[in-house]
């Protein structure tokens, strides 16, 4: 059976503590980091690193189709309150509809098919430079002029990542209200799974890409 989603609301709750295999807690912060707009509807989640070649699928949005819009960001960032251990992201969401989520599915893109993966398999994006982003798939081209030949700003916004957990970029020349939003990947590299959260109607109320740093903790303090 495929990869079940882990507790995905739990890690959006201010406050909440985990143990770390080294015997330190870690404690959640949730920060709101401004919004994406998805002029198309289609949400891409991928790497922002210039220098990494792009595979197919990180040319291609989720297949759910959103209302055109801007919709919020939000980080759960974990604070290991230890001097020198900056704080990480353990999961990233766009929030869709400001609704309960009664369900949560695999996001998935064109031609994947989740009855065919394997036992705790899953299908996710794939991270080279420990960094995420969030973006419209008519937000794509702009992320490859800034890999190609705006590398300075590319590579301060991902300084600004590496700082505060997130950054934004904006079009530039602003001719369209396009952005891209980056975020920290907790875990670093690696490949990362992206879940649906759904109303009781069925409609997408949020996307939640978990980054898997509190999958490796001891679990929550009680």
């Amino acid at each position: 059976m495929a990869l079940s989603p882990p507790d995905l609301d739990l890690m959006f709750q201010s406050g909440t503590r985990h143990r770390w295999p080294s015997g330190d807690a870690l404690e959640i912060e949730v920060m709101d980091v401004g919004t994406v707009n998805l002029a198309s509807g289609r949400l891409v989640a991928r790497d922002n690193d210039g220098w990494l070649s792009d595979s197919p699928s990180d040319q291609e949005a989720f297949s759910e189709q959103l209302a055109s819009g801007s919709y919020r960001v939000v980080l759960s960032m974990a604070d290991f309150n230890t001097r020198g251990v900056r704080p990480r992201a353990a999961a990233a969401k766009v929030v869709i509809k400001e609704e309960p989520v009664v369900s949560w599915d695999m996001a998935l893109r064109s031609g994947q098919d989740p009855s065919k993966l394997g036992e705790e398999e899953f299908f996710g994006f794939s991270v080279d430079s420990g960094q995420g982003c969030f973006l419209d798939v008519t937000a794509l081209p702009q992320l490859h002029h800034l890999r190609n030949g705006a590398r300075t700003e590319l590579e301060a916004a991902r300084e600004d990542v590496l700082r505060y957990g997130w950054a934004e970029i904006t079009d530039s020349p602003a001719t369209s209200e396009l952005n891209i939003i980056l975020f920290d990947c907790g875990m670093g590299d690696g490949v990362y799974p992206t879940w649906i959260g759904r109303s009781a109607s069925g409609e997408a109320v949020c996307f939640v890409s978990d980054l898997e740093l509190l999958s490796h903790s001891l679990g929550p303090i009680s």
